[in-house]
């Protein structure tokens, strides 16, 4: 038995287009060309999506029979279960609709463009082989090993450009169906002659479904933690409205007392004192005429931050379709481990 590993395979390019002549002036439509090998006029615009893969995708069980694909040259890489082995032919079964959705490749450049899965759930299969600290994670087939790209290709996707990897054991014959630029060429046995001879194939990188999840929740407060700041409210609001009854009903007895006392006539010394003002036709209430300042008084309400928390829904990251910018095709070769094999078919 054989053990290999599938990896991404290189990477990315994209750029920006910028001028179309038409009529002899400048235009600011883009152009929308692929870059040839020969000629560096020609420019690529290639906008690399955003996918929501949200339900575990089930690969058929020839994904997993060791479907090995040796493209053309340079290099005559071994793949597995490779969706794009040359132009104008996809194999898609054995990856998630939401990859393809967004997968473009060109074999004859050893490139290819992988849209972001975010959310995302490893297929039955895969295994998450390195997760960092924002929940963004990279994905291979069980059992295969990543290599990161020597150059980061996006800072939003540290993953992207990597490889899954694994070696071949020396000696064991393993069936390959070959390529060249156009067609198959040949299906035949393959045998290992180095312990550097590797399978690759592509990575499945995106931000984990579960770990958004964990974000949101630690970034909302809980049901039993907004009960308890509510009830912490209402018992603050019945201490303020005890306070406050108790502080009025004080005023008015004093009010009450004093209207008592300037009613009666005080003897003193046998001289009686002025009658009181009440009998004069001026107002004789301790009340002024302005506003009184129990007016002033105003129910205490809820504050409004309690408002502003927001749902996991609005917690999540957004992620939007984006451009890359880059001259032309690039193979991210970096994080290969092995070598560049000869075609031994």
């Amino acid at each position: 038995m054989w053990d290999f590993a599938i990896v991404p395979v290189l990477a990315v390019l994209i750029a920006a287009a910028n001028a179309q002549q038409s009529s002899g002036s400048e235009s600011s439509t883009p152009v929308s060309a692929l870059q040839s090998t020969t000629s560096a006029a020609d420019v690529i615009i290639v906008t690399v999506t955003v996918q929501a893969l949200t339900t575990t995708f089930t690969p058929p069980a020839t994904c997993t029979e060791g479907r090995l694909t040796q493209l053309a040259s340079p290099g005559y890489q071994i793949w597995a279960n490779e969706p794009q082995p040359v132009t104008g032919t996809l194999i898609t079964d054995c990856f998630p609709s939401e990859f393809m959705d967004g997968y473009t490749s060109r074999p004859g450049l050893s490139s290819s463009i992988a849209p972001m899965l975010s959310p995302m759930i490893c297929p039955l299969g895969w295994a998450t082989v390195k997760e960092w600290e924002n929940g963004y994670i990279a994905c291979c087939e069980s059992g295969f090993l990543l290599a990161l790209p020597t150059t980061t290709v996006d800072t939003d996707r540290p993953a992207y450009g990597g490889t899954c990897y694994s070696n071949f054991e020396v000696g064991v014959t393993v069936t390959v169906t070959a390529y060249d630029e156009t067609e198959v060429t040949a299906l035949a046995g393959w045998v290992a002659t180095s312990t550097a001879d590797q399978a690759y194939g592509h990575v499945l990188d995106g931000h984990a479904l579960d770990l958004l999840r964990e974000v949101s929740e630690s970034n909302s407060l809980s049901g039993g933690a907004i009960a308890g700041v509510v009830i912490g409210v209402l018992v603050g609001l019945g201490a303020i409205a005890a306070a406050a009854f108790f502080l009025l009903l004080r005023r008015r007895q004093r009010r009450n007392d004093n209207q008592s006392r300037d009613s009666h006539i005080a003897e003193m010394d046998g001289v009686y004192a002025a009658p009181p003002a009440s009998m004069t036709g001026t107002s004789s209430s301790p009340v002024t005429d302005q506003k009184s300042p129990d007016s002033q008084y105003t129910s205490p309400v809820i504050s409004t931050a309690m408002t502003n928390q927001l749902s996991p829904d609005q917690a999540r990251p957004h992620y939007p379709a984006y451009e890359l910018a880059a001259s032309g095709f690039v193979e991210m070769d970096g994080g290969w481990k092995g070598h560049e094999m000869a075609n031994r078919l």
